[in-house]
């Protein structure tokens, strides 16, 4: 939407009187809001305190002059993008020249020409009103790219290649989904239910990222996490399955908020060797895949909600650490029978350092965070409340 004069503010830095009673007076007929400056460290001041969207610069002023404080200007993060319009008596091509190089968009001579002026400084504005907007659209598309792909992805794709896909030998995989979750979706209506797994998926952002895990996708009620694949787990057996533990204590928390319906959390944690990589052409995804993918997918169905199942080589790495409720078998194509640990906690003899991760973690703020963060997709397009749903 256009802008109104009055909705800019231009900063006048000029040395003799006559001619900033004129300007003043020009720009006064247009409604922009104005600061007056006579002095180059005067304009400085004023820089600090308000951000003009425009300067007009009077080039010759006693001390500092025009061209040092615009170098000033320039040299601050804040005000280095703020367009200066040079002006001068002097109009020949050496001091215009100069007036560019000392990081002027335009050059105005004395006396001013009253409707020249106003079209400079409109041009200007709307040229800095653009800029804005490319810089803004630039850092959304950014923001959208780095929750899609991985840093490094995106970095191989603007060196002008295609990622190729990654064999990584010993990986964490994490699946979760809720027992009966069509039944009480059908319960609850579709709405309510995304509502709410939005809540619950931002909590497991926030838990698989404090464990060294990342969430690789969502699949309708499911939820998959690797780790030391582009983030690096504190012990690649051990933090994933005290991720899934506080994924269960988050949703046992969340379960005594609500009297209406219960959520049933299943969850299966294998690691071994898997690939990763950007699978389409048209709509592009990162995704994980590879037998130890399957397997943690097996165990997520075949695990009692409340429980974190784990195969018996992940049981055997970490057994001094946690507590398991009993044990199954399953056959998997690739791995043949796997026996199947119920993981229900973990011992006395945790590591401390994995001890205070896990009990920093508390579900009661993170619920409260969770309601009342912002989407991504809500900071970046201003959505209204009732278009937003909480999340990431």
């Amino acid at each position: 939407m256009e802008r109104a004069c009055g909705d800019y503010t231009i900063l006048v830095v000029e040395n003799n009187k006559l001619h900033l009673e004129l300007l003043l007076s020009i720009l006064n007929e247009r409604d922009y809001r104005i600061a007056a400056a006579t002095t180059g460290p005067k304009a400085l001041k004023i820089c600090n305190e308000i951000l003009p969207d425009l300067i007009l610069m009077d080039v010759h002023m006693p001390g500092m002059d025009g061209f040092e404080t615009a170098e000033q200007l320039l040299t601050s993060e804040r005000t280095q993008h703020i367009p200066i319009l040079f002006t001068s008596t002097l109009s020949d091509s050496k001091n215009v020249v100069r007036c560019f190089e000392a990081g002027g968009v335009d050059y105005i001579s004395k006396p001013f020409k009253k409707e020249e002026l106003l079209a400079r400084i409109h041009t200007h504005l709307s040229l800095n009103k653009l800029r804005e907007q490319l810089v803004t659209d630039r850092d959304n598309l950014t923001s959208i790219l780095h929750n899609m792909l991985p840093s490094r992805l995106i970095n191989t794709l603007k060196s002008g290649r295609f990622p190729k896909p990654e064999s990584v030998d010993n990986a964490a995989v994490l699946f979760t989904d809720f027992k009966n979750f069509s039944k009480l979706s059908h319960h609850i209506g579709s709405r309510e239910s995304v509502e709410h797994l939005n809540l619950i998926y931002f909590a497991f952002d926030e838990i698989v990222e404090c464990f060294g895990l990342e969430r690789v996708k969502t699949i309708g009620d499911a939820y998959f996490a690797v780790g030391g694949i582009n983030t690096t787990p504190e012990n690649i057996f051990l933090s994933p399955v005290l991720a899934a533990l506080k994924m269960q204590e988050f949703i046992s928390y969340y379960n005594a908020m609500r009297s209406d319906f219960q959520w049933e959390l299943r969850v299966g944690v294998c690691t071994g060797p898997v690939t990763s990589g950007i699978i389409g052409y048209q709509k592009i995804a990162y995704d994980v895949w590879g037998d130890t993918v399957n397997l943690a997918n097996r165990l997520e169905n075949r695990c009692e909600p409340g429980l974190v199942a784990i195969p018996e080589f992940v049981y055997e790495r970490i057994k001094p650490h946690i507590t398991t409720s009993h044990m199954d078998v399953i056959e998997s194509g690739a791995w043949g029978s796997v026996h199947l640990y119920q993981c229900n906690g973990f011992s006395r003899d945790l590591p401390d350092l994995h001890k205070h991760l896990y009990e920093s973690i508390n579900p009661k703020l993170m619920l409260e965070e969770a309601s009342n963060k912002k989407s991504i997709l809500g900071k970046i397009f201003s959505l209204a409340p009732s278009q937003n749903q909480n999340g990431h």
